[in-house]
């Protein structure tokens, strides 16, 4: 581990004093690498170019593209000049783009031409002239004089200027994150690169990430955990971010066996995913030593067999979101409780559960919200005061809306998903995830969520949305159910289903599936 530093540019120029030759940057679907050196360089180079058309320190620099070798570099680039990083979600199209833009106030938007079926650049040039404030379109993949959109390699190969770092309040805004968002548009949360430096580096000492480690993850570097925890927790632990441009399980196995990956970053589907893929016992993933797997809740029976059948002994749980700069606890890559706890808070922050009505905080064992304060949190939801006041406490801890509890040994685990999936049926709190994880044990279900419908007797009752692979019913699902919880936990409906809505961070979108049953459009498990 480098010695602490609380801003990119920095860790990078300490990465390359102490390693300039080592690989820092590796995405094999483009066959590019770069070095601590020529990452430094190269992002440099972009800064000064930037700043030369007049983007300045605090203005919103705006960044559309899939996971790609200049995605990183555009994020220390805009660190190096003291801009606020945008990152945007890869599947925004017209609408989602208009409001993030505008939302943002960004100057500027750097992107991919298109992605898969979505023409990014397209979309942004249609736009444009209902954005005053953008100034400038820049397309990683070339200029279009035509049509006044610079091109990224133009922009570096003129400017021979090694940017600095910039003598700024790391407390100021370094990146404006917008939430995944289940409903409606999503707000933009403001981090400030102490925060986000902090969660990464205390993070990837748990995970005990060395120099030459190789960090590859599924999760898109638009997220939290994608530009935060694993680029950030890279370049202060001198170890090699391994891009791949989308999750894939087969891809995603010949990227850990041909860069031989120590380290994978994933979420629960993701990894489920893997562990029942046919093709896995076909590619050597014997490199992997560590990992994390957080974004939603996690099946503690999973993470054991991933760690013991990749083999990846030291997967570790951890929790957060992106107003807490990603990660709120994570467990130790050697924590005996680490599959079925997310581990105790990070330093620096503090953790609370407290009743969601009263604040009141909880005893331990008992089921309550997720509260957690610190540096890593927010400044606020950037434009969005009221969101802001209702989110952070008076007294500056963070309203997560999970729900959880601490155990004796002031581990946390998340226990009842989130406070506004939790059912309610007949006065009897209900929490999906229990269920979840009781019914993934059926030999017959590849997935499940479980959600609450409404139902004029009892104000909610209990259903889920299956995906099989193996032929079952709902009789017997319920059966199985009924042996292990009470009753009234039992789901009244089962709906069968192929493809879940997801988020992009890999949540299942609850409100959805709610929609679709009243609407009629989920199929009934018979």
């Amino acid at each position: 581990m480098t010695e602490s530093f609380d801003h990119p540019w920095l860790a990078l120029e300490a990465a390359v004093a102490a390693h300039p030759g080592a690989e820092a940057l590796v995405f094999p679907h483009q066959r590019a690498r770069r070095s601590f050196a020529e990452w430094r360089d190269e992002a440099g180079r972009l800064a000064a170019s930037l700043l030369c058309r007049g983007i300045r320190p605090g203005d919103h620099v705006a960044l559309l593209a899939e996971n790609r070798l200049e995605w990183p570099i555009v994020q220390m680039a805009a660190a190096a000049m003291g801009a606020v990083l945008v990152p945007l979600n890869t599947h925004y199209r017209k609408d989602d783009l208009a409001y993030a833009l505008a939302q943002s106030q960004s100057r500027a938007v750097i992107l991919s031409e298109r992605f898969r079926s979505n023409p990014y650049l397209e979309n942004v040039l249609a736009l444009h002239a209902e954005l005053p404030g953008l100034a400038h379109v820049i397309s990683l993949d070339g200029a279009d004089p035509g049509r006044l959109v610079l091109g990224y390699g133009e922009l570096v190969a003129s400017s021979i200027s090694a940017r600095t770092a910039p003598d700024l309040d790391l407390l100021a805004p370094a990146a404006l994150l917008y939430t995944s968002g289940t409903t409606g548009f999503p707000k933009g949360a403001l981090l400030t690169h102490r925060g986000m430096m902090m969660c990464a580096r205390e993070t990837a000492e748990r995970l005990a990430i060395r120099p030459g480690d190789r960090w590859t993850s599924m999760i898109p570097l638009f997220h939290c955990a994608g530009c935060i925890l694993n680029v950030l927790g890279s370049v202060q632990s001198l170890a090699a971010y391994v891009g791949v441009p989308a999750f894939e399980p087969e891809e995603t196995f010949r990227v850990i066996e041909s860069e031989r990956c120590t380290v994978f970053s994933g979420v629960p589907t993701a990894y489920l995913a893997l562990l029942q893929h046919p093709s896995r016992a076909s590619f050597d993933l014997a490199s992997l030593r560590t990992g994390t797997c957080g974004g939603a809740d996690a099946n503690p029976e999973v993470l054991a067999r991933c760690a013991a059948e990749f083999p990846m002994p030291g997967l570790a749980q951890v929790y957060g979101q992106t107003e807490s700069s990603t990660l709120i606890t994570a467990s130790a890559h050697d924590d005996p409780e680490r599959f079925a706890t997310s581990g105790p808070a990070l330093p620096g922050f503090e953790m609370r559960i407290v009743d969601p009505q009263t604040d009141v905080p909880c005893p331990p064992g008992t089921i309550g919200e997720v509260q957690g304060r610190g540096p890593m949190v927010m400044l606020g939801y950037f434009g969005k005061p009221e969101a802001t006041a209702e989110t952070i406490t008076p007294d500056g801890f963070l309203r997560t809306g999970d729900l959880g509890y601490v155990t004796p040994t002031g581990r946390l685990v998340i226990a009842g998903g989130r406070l506004r999936d939790m059912i309610i049926r007949g006065g009897e709190n209900i929490y999906p995830v229990e269920i979840e994880n009781l019914l993934q044990e059926h030999p017959a279900v590849a997935a499940i969520a479980v959600f609450g419908q409404a139902d004029a007797y009892y104000g909610e009752i209990v259903a889920a949305a299956v995906r099989l692979k193996a032929v079952t019913t709902a009789a017997e699902l319920a059966a199985f159910a009924a042996a292990r919880i009470a009753r009234f936990k039992v789901p009244a409906r089962f709906y069968r289903l192929e493809t879940f809505p997801m988020t992009p961070s890999g949540k299942v979108r609850k409100v959805e599936l709610r929609e679709m049953a009243k609407a009629g459009r989920l199929t009934p498990l018979a």
